[in-house]
C-alpha cells in the first residue's frame, strides 16, 4: 500500500540530502514531502529565524500544504527534536515517527547540553564567534569525515553534499526546548542507529532509543545513510508501519 513520507533534514543539510531516497520511494509508488527547514538550503537567507519552534512550525506547514493525512515524519540527526516538535504541532497527521541517527531531546533540554561534548561545546562555539553572524559550519574535511566517512573522499555524492552544505544557525543548538507535549503523545516511533556514525555515536544512540521505549534497527553505514546507502534505507523505510 503506498505511504505518505515527510524526510526532514539535520544540521546544515537541506532538502536536497534526501533527492536519491526520496527517489527511490516514489519509484515504488509512495508520495514523498522534502522540505528546506529556515536557514538551511534554498531558505539559507533565513538564518536569523531558526528555532525549534520555526522548525517545527515548517514542517507542521508543510504537511498541512500537501495534505499529509497519515505520514511517516523521518528525522535525520537534527532532526529528531525537529519532529518531536511537529508531532505536537500536528499530531493528527503523523501515522509513526522515524529517529534516524538522532538526537531524542527530554523536554527543557538543549542539543548543546544533552549531545554534545564539552570539546564539541567549544568547537561549536568557536566557530561561531569566528563567523560573527549566529551561525557556525565544520571545515570540508571534518564535515566530510564526521558525517560521510563511510565514502570515500573523492566520491561524486561527498563533492555535491559538501557544496551544498550550508552554515548551521547556532540559536537551535543552544535553546531549551519544552517538549511537554510530546512526551504524552501516543504516535508509534522507531529509532534507526548507524553503527558508523561519529556524529551520533552507537552507544549513545541506544540511548537515545531507550528514550523512546525502543530497540534501535541497526544500518552499517556513517552518519548520512541517505547518501552512502540510500536504496538500503529506502527499503528500511518502506517496512515502517504506517
Amino acid at each position: 500500500m503506498p505511504k505518505e513520507f515527510v524526510l526532514v533534514h539535520g544540521a546544515s543539510h537541506g532538502a536536497w540530502c534526501w533527492d536519491d531516497v526520496a527517489a527511490k520511494l516514489r519509484e515504488a509508488g509512495h508520495r514523498v514531502v522534502t522540505l528546506d527547514l529556515p536557514g538551511h538550503g534554498r531558505r539559507a537567507a533565513e538564518a536569523g529565524r531558526a528555532s525549534m519552534e520555526s522548525y517545527g512550525r515548517a514542517v507542521a506547514d508543510a504537511m498541512a500544504r500537501e495534505s499529509v493525512s497519515r505520514g511517516v515524519l523521518v528525522g535525520h540527526s537534527m532532526g529528531g527534536p525537529v519532529i518531536q516538535k511537529a508531532a505536537e504541532r500536528a499530531p493528527g497527521r503523523v501515522a509513526h515517527l522515524v529517529f534516524l541517527a538522532a538526537v531524542v531531546l527530554p523536554s527543557r533540554g538543549s542539543l548543546e547540553r544533552v549531545h554534545l561534548t564539552p570539546v564539541g561545546r567549544a568547537l561549536m562555539h568557536g566557530l561561531a564567534s569566528a563567523r560573527g553572524n549566529g551561525t557556525f559550519a565544520y571545515p570540508a574535511e571534518t564535515a566530510w569525515a564526521r558525517w560521510m566517512g563511510d565514502l570515500p573522499r573523492s566520491h561524486p555524492a561527498v563533492a555535491r553534499a559538501l557544496a551544498a552544505l550550508t552554515p548551521q544557525p547556532l540559536r537551535p543548538f543552544v535553546e531549551r526546548v519544552d517538549y511537554s507535549i510530546f512526551e504524552r503523545l501516543p504516535t508509534p516511533r522507531t529509532y534507526v542507529r548507524c553503527l558508523g556514525d561519529l556524529a551520533v555515536v552507537p552507544a549513545r544512540a541506544a540511548g537515545y532509543a531507550a528514550s523512546l521505549g525502543v530497540s534501535p534497527v541497526d544500518m552499517s553505514t556513517a552518519h548520512d545513510p541517505m547518501l552512502s546507502a540510500p536504496e538500503a534505507l529506502a527499503r528500511l523505510l518502506e517496512k515502517i508501519p504506517a
